[in-house]
């Protein structure tokens, strides 16, 4: 049986071969104006979160969902970079008008936005966690598993929101974010769409 040095060598490998684009996308949405930090953060976690339970449901009942079916949800994404492209659009026409009202309107459901796109985006999680989970099938190593994936988000979380801060790159991170992020979006769908395709075809 392997020991539990062994279980978190392995499940920070998984994590961060799964999420190494995540690291990225987080940068965007520090850098964003309209998602506060702590906004970003629960968005993470819920979307990690279901990612996991999803996994270990799938290792635990025998419930195949192939990551393809995860994949297809790159629509989501698409959908948010078009709405805030128009909403960015809005804006320019009307610079002032209700923008204090609109974040506080839109600040309570930033989290939904982050987890929607964490999600998403899960597709080569599934693919990964499922095997593991059904190797390591014993509570215990799952949960330490979780424990894990946990720790490794708040990881993810620091170092992204560490790198927007950082004099080097804060600028001009912080300067591009708004404009960026719905380009993001856009392309993190159609990556994710696109690898669908390619799971289910090829």
């Amino acid at each position: 049986m392997i020991d539990i040095l062994g279980l978190v060598a392995i499940g920070v490998a998984a994590f961060a071969a799964t999420n190494i684009d995540d690291i990225f996308v987080l940068m965007i949405f520090f850098s964003s104006l309209t998602l506060p930090v702590r906004q970003v953060v629960l968005g993470q976690y819920i979307g990690i979160g279901l990612l996991i339970i999803i996994s270990a449901l799938g290792s635990l009942i025998a419930l195949v969902v192939p990551p393809y079916a995860i994949g297809l949800l790159g629509i989501i994404p698409i959908a948010i970079g078009i709405k805030n492209l128009v909403e960015i659009g809005k804006k320019d026409k009307f610079p002032s008008r209700q923008v204090v009202k609109d974040k506080k309107n839109k600040s309570y459901l930033s989290f939904l936005t982050v987890a929607a796109v964490t999600f998403s985006n899960g597709g080569d999680n599934i693919g990964v966690y499922i095997p593991l989970f059904s190797k390591y099938n014993a509570v215990s190593q799952i949960a330490a598993f979780a424990a894990v994936f946990i720790a490794m988000t708040a990881v993810w979380c620091i170092v992204s929101y560490y790198f927007v801060y950082h004099p080097l790159v804060a600028y001009r991170i912080r300067h591009t974010g708004n404009i960026a992020l719905p380009f993001v979006f856009i392309g993190l769908g159609i990556y994710i769409l696109t690898e669908s395709f390619l799971l289910t075809y090829m």
